[in-house]
């Protein structure tokens, strides 16, 4: 034998008495499970223990208080068992040495062969380290080690417990591994029942039992739930067929809400197309951003050849004009010529007149002397009255009176000449009184027209403002507060950031600033795509500008102080409103004033031309004053019907409009009857003229009549007559014929006066034409100079926009900075808004109308729906979730009390096949801890049995030791009754036996108990301390002989006594020296 002394003398000392062929039968050791050494840290009353263990039979020994039972405790604790379980201590800090802050415990287990546990991390052989602490968070540690590396593979205790599983380390198994306390109790029991504990702990029975009655438990909840569902099934059944049969009653309702969850996904996505819309605009926003970047300065190159192409077309526009101007000379010329026979016409018709004149005085004198000539004639027929028959009187006086006749005819027909003439004169200036009098009445109507068109507009702005900048803009503004922009949020109608200063300029700023009232602005043009597409959905046709929001310094540009500009007569709210209408419009410099003859006058000032920084000149009444090349002009221009876009009092407006169509009509009416008036007499006078006409033929048909008949009367009497009268006769028919050549040359004379009057006309009409002519030119010239002063007020337009692009260079990067901001927003909106979609409609649809339309079309579902609804008392999503809410509910309990019942069902037979199980096991491990309790009686030459009683749960060691069995042969009767036999066998039982006897019995149960226990480590503190001095070798014995009959089993034995069984090659004997305490200990 070889002997192994302490290491030192603060450690606890371990003898360890082997047999020197220790590996003669290495080969046949046990591979797995055996525990090699126990090392013990400051745990209990060592301060240091390393103990080596064999594969086979250990014996500790030592005197009380050596720290034999610690080791046990630490083997225990150190392979996952709780302080409790080992009866030593309530805790794991009681183990702590005292003095010390942690206690450390290791145990090394074989892992070797086929079965070894994860061989290629833990190797052939594993430390199981535990550390206890006695301060700090955590109380215990576990490192399992690979013995062979050092290496720790695991801190956790599941793979601690792992490891005794698959070893089949039963640590908290009472039966496996009795600690002190646990052993005295084993062997000091008598109870029956605490016998079949024991039993059925050590086989495990006990938790098997356990857990079998946890499954028979739940099976009897079980089925008193299933018994419970069963009875309220039919009622759910027939609640889920009520509202299945309701559900389907509201068929149409579930169509409608069908075609709304289909509107609905279309409209999630349709806000995702607008979404995208946004991002790809901001994309092309950068685009541009970065194309501008790169063409900023040819576009400054750009404005700057604009200035010099603008101011060279300024040149030739004036060029242009002075040629438009030069054409006035030819003009001139011609107009010339017409102008000489105009005065000459002028003087051949005062010769004219002159000749009339003398025409007139010699067909006096001529009538004078017919006259005198007929007086004579009458004194001569007067004297031969006596001599003349009756029948000569009466054809003078029939000549006399054919005469007089033929002069009134005469003096009627000149009479009527002169009247037709005057009526045909009075006719055309009638005529031309009339069609100024048509166009005067037609401009009466539509002015009338116009003044009621206004008046409705006004009365509408009364409930609506925003109409009066033009259809669909209270729409557009409601859409631009809900709307993202990139830039500023649109500004407009500009019109509504504008305010009169004086009512009375109204009509006429107005009409300036027509269009731009109008108007919105915006800061980008990603946004300006944003709000026209807007305009487009709202019908809105404002116009929109993409202005830039610097507020510049404008004082500069004003004109004199004593000026009145549009600027000055107008309260702007808004500074960004109004640069952009001083840039666009030029309001600053546009002065207004209330006579044209002072607007006249200023517009001439400054040397003929414009004042200073004065660019046009309105006056109150609706006049263009002035013209950039100089001289007067004058163009009316057409005003705008009053609204109420200037802030004006819409009543003051009404009430201004409802006068002023008061006034219209009265001219209207006062224009029409002028008009009617001068109808009838235009009328009148045809009438007349046309009566004139005829009246004058009949007196030409009398005097034709009458000259015949005097001329039959005068040759009837020419045959009569003495010579004197003949004479006279003669001499007054040659002054008659005298006065009607004079006649005839005064019609004729007359016939080419009114020839050089249609000429004199005719000439006026071609002066007429060429001053026309002239005229025109003047205004083309006046137009082409215009259009010069535009060109040259575009210069400061374009030198605005250099400034412009200029500051635009320097802030262009933050602004490209801002827009990808703005992207990465839209982005994620865009991912929020799909994202949205997904919870409506996982899969993208097809978009087939635009928002507001699928918005249109969604709210007239819910029309229907809540029509439905009503009649119902119930909506149909109400109606749908109670119907699904019970058809699940149905569903469920259905489904939940099929699985409960197939649960159940294989519970009871898992259950009843684990319990044949469990008894077959039970009997099988009574039988084999029978028949092991026999074999084991017999090495002392005991017999007896143990008597199980399953119901009784009880179990009851029957001995006959061998002075029995020899009393008991010699003393009996062979003639005694097999009754009087049994009687004295039951007699010994284990309380009728020493106390030796009896815990040489209690061993043999152990014994019996481990032969049916599949566990390679077996643990038993202090088993002989009831023994006498026999009964404890026999029992030595038997230990030794039971484990040599077990090749994969390690038992560990503690006693305090010395041993009678001498070590071998499986046993190993080790003696514990008392360890050296403190002296607070002592």
């Amino acid at each position: 034998m070889t002997q192994t002394q302490s290491r030192s003398h603060n450690k606890t000392s371990v003898t360890r008495i082997r047999n020197r062929g220790d590996n003669a039968s290495a080969s046949e050791e046990p591979s797995i499970g055996i525990v090699e050494r126990v090392e013990l840290t400051d745990f209990m009353c060592h301060e240091h223990a390393d103990v080596n263990l064999c594969h086979k039979v250990n014996f500790i020994t030592g005197q009380n208080g050596s720290g034999k039972s610690a080791i046990l405790t630490g083997l225990v604790i150190a392979l996952g068992g709780k302080a409790s379980a080992t009866n030593r201590a309530p805790n794991l800090k009681e183990f702590i040495r005292e003095g010390r802050t942690r206690a450390v415990v290791r145990v090394h287990l074989r892992n070797r062969g086929s079965e070894a546990y994860h061989p290629e991390l833990f190797g052939d052989m594993i430390i199981i380290e535990r550390q206890i602490n006695a301060t700090g968070g955590t109380v215990s540690q576990f490192k399992v080690r690979n013995a062979s590396t050092g290496e720790i593979v695991s801190r956790k205790k599941e793979d601690v417990v792992a490891i005794t599983d698959h070893m089949a380390i039963q640590v908290d198994n009472p039966i496996n591994i009795l600690s002190q306390d646990a052993a005295r109790e084993f062997l000091a029991s008598t109870s029956p029942d605490k016998m079949y504990h024991f039993f059925l702990k050590g086989t495990q029975l006990f938790q098997l039992r356990e857990d079998l009655e946890v499954v028979r438990q739940a099976i009897t909840r079980s089925e008193a739930s299933i018994s419970r569902k069963k009875e309220v099934l039919p009622e759910m059944k027939a609640e889920k067929k009520r509202w299945e049969d309701h559900y389907q009653d509201m068929s149409q309702a579930r169509d409608i809400s069908t075609r709304m969850e289909q509107l609905s996904c279309q409209m999630a996505w349709a806000m995702v197309k607008e979404a995208e819309s946004e991002v790809h605009t901001i994309d092309e926003g950068i685009d541009v951003f970065q194309k501008k970047m790169s063409k900023i300065d040819q576009k400054v190159d750009a404005e700057k050849e604009a200035i010099d192409a603008i101011n060279q077309e300024a040149e030739e526009l004036n060029d242009q004009a002075q040629g438009q101007l030069a054409q006035l000379e030819p003009l001139k010329d011609e107009r010339r010529g017409p102008m000489e026979q105009l005065e000459s016409t002028k003087a051949t018709l005062r010769s004219f007149k002159q000749t009339e004149n003398e025409i007139n005085a010699e067909a006096r004198n001529t009538r004078e002397r017919i006259e005198s000539l007929k007086r004579d004639i009458t004194v001569e027929r007067d004297r031969l009255v006596d001599k003349d028959s009756a029948g000569r009187e009466r054809l003078r006086e029939t000549i006399q009176d054919l005469e007089a006749e033929v002069t009134d005819q005469e003096a009627e027909i000149s009479n009527l000449q002169e009247q037709q003439k005057t009526l045909e004169d009075r006719s055309l200036e009638l005529r031309d009184s009339e069609k100024q009098l048509k166009q005067d009445v037609e401009k009466g109507r539509r002015q009338v027209e116009r003044v009621k068109t206004g008046l409705q507009e006004l009365t509408q702005q009364t409930s609506d403002q925003m109409s009066a900048f033009g259809r669909g803009v209270k729409d557009a503004l409601m859409t631009i507060k809900k709307t993202q922009w990139s830039g500023m949020e649109p500004i407009g109608p500009i019109g509504k950031f504008i305010k009169l200063r004086d009512p009375k300029w109204s009509q006429v700023i107005e009409t300036i600033l027509n269009k731009p009232l109008n108007s919105f602005l915006v800061e980008t043009h990603a946004d300006r795509t944003k709000l026209d597409a807007i305009f487009r959905r709202c019908g809105c046709q404002s116009q929109i500008v993409v202005c830039k929001t610097e507020l510049f310094d404008y004082s500069q540009g004003e004109p004199d102080k004593d000026y009145l500009t549009v600027l000055r007569a107008l309260h702007i709210s808004n500074e960004i409103v109004k640069r952009q209408l001083i840039n666009l419009n030029r309001i600053e410099q546009i002065i207004l004033v209330e006579q044209r003859s002072v607007g006249d006058k200023i517009m001439s000032s400054n040397n003929g031309g414009f004042p200073q920084n004065v660019s046009a000149c309105y006056s109150v009444d609706g006049y263009s004053l002035g013209a950039r090349g100089g001289g007067l002009s004058t163009q009316a221009i057409f005003l705008v019907r009053p609204s109420s876009r200037l802030g004006e009092d819409i009543s003051q407006a009404i009430a201004r409009e409802k006068q002023q169509l008061i006034e219209q009509n009265q001219k209207l009416k006062e224009a029409q009857k002028a008009l009617n008036g001068m109808t009838q007499e235009v009328e009148a006078l045809l009438g007349e003229h046309k009566r004139s006409g005829i009246a004058e033929r009949k007196c030409r048909e009398r005097i034709n009549k009458a000259n015949s008949e005097i001329q039959q009367a005068r040759e009837r009497l020419q045959s009569d007559e003495p010579a004197k009268i003949a004479a006279l006769e003669s001499e007054l028919d040659s002054f008659s014929e005298q006065l009607e050549s004079i006649q005839t040359q005064f019609r004729d004379h007359n016939a080419q006066q009114q020839a050089k009057e249609s000429e004199l006309r005719q000439i006026e009409s071609d002066i007429a034409l060429v001053d026309q002519k002239m005229a025109a030119i003047r205004d083309r010239a006046d137009k082409v100079r215009r259009a010069a002063d535009n060109k040259t007020s575009q210069c400061q337009t374009h030198s605005t926009n250099i400034d412009y692009w200029n500051t635009k260079r320097s802030t262009l990067e933050e602004k490209m900075s801002a827009l990808q901001a703005k992207k990465m927003d839209a982005e994620a909106r865009v991912s929020e808004v799909e994202s949205e979609a997904r919870v409506i409609c996982e899969e993208r649809v097809e978009v087939e109308h635009s928002p507001r339309k699928l918005d249109h079309l969604i709210s007239k579902c819910k029309a229907q729906l809540e029509e439905i609804e009503r009649s119902s008392n119930m909506s149909l999503a109400e109606v749908a979730e109670k119907a699904q809410k019970y058809i699940n509910v149905y569903v469920t309990a259905k489904e939940e009390l099929q699985s409960v019942i197939a649960l159940v069902s294989a519970l009871k037979t898992a259950h009843q096949q684990r319990l044949n199980k469990w008894t077959q096991f039970r009997d099988s491990m009574t039988v084999r801890t029978k028949l092991h309790f026999i074999k084991n009686l017999l090495q002392r030459g005991y017999t007896g049995k143990l008597e199980f009683d399953h119901t009784q749960c009880t179990l009851i060691p029957k001995v006959k030791t061998d002075q029995d069995v020899v009393s008991e042969s010699v003393g009996r009767n062979p003639t005694d009754s097999q009754a009087d036999k049994g009687s004295a066998y039951q007699r010994k039982d284990t309380r009728s036996l020493s106390g030796g006897e009896k815990s040489f019995t209690t061993i043999c149960l152990l014994l019996s108990l481990w032969e049916t226990m599949n566990c390679p480590v077996r643990a038993l503190d202090e088993f002989d301390v009831f023994m006498d001095a026999a009964n404890r070798k026999i029992a030595m014995s038997m230990m030794v002989a039971s484990a040599r009959t077990q090749r994969d089993t390690q038992f560990i034995l503690i006693t305090p006594q010395d041993m009678s069984v001498k070590p071998d090659a499986d046993i190993t004997i080790l003696r514990l020296q008392p360890p050296r305490r403190s002296a607070a200990a002592a």
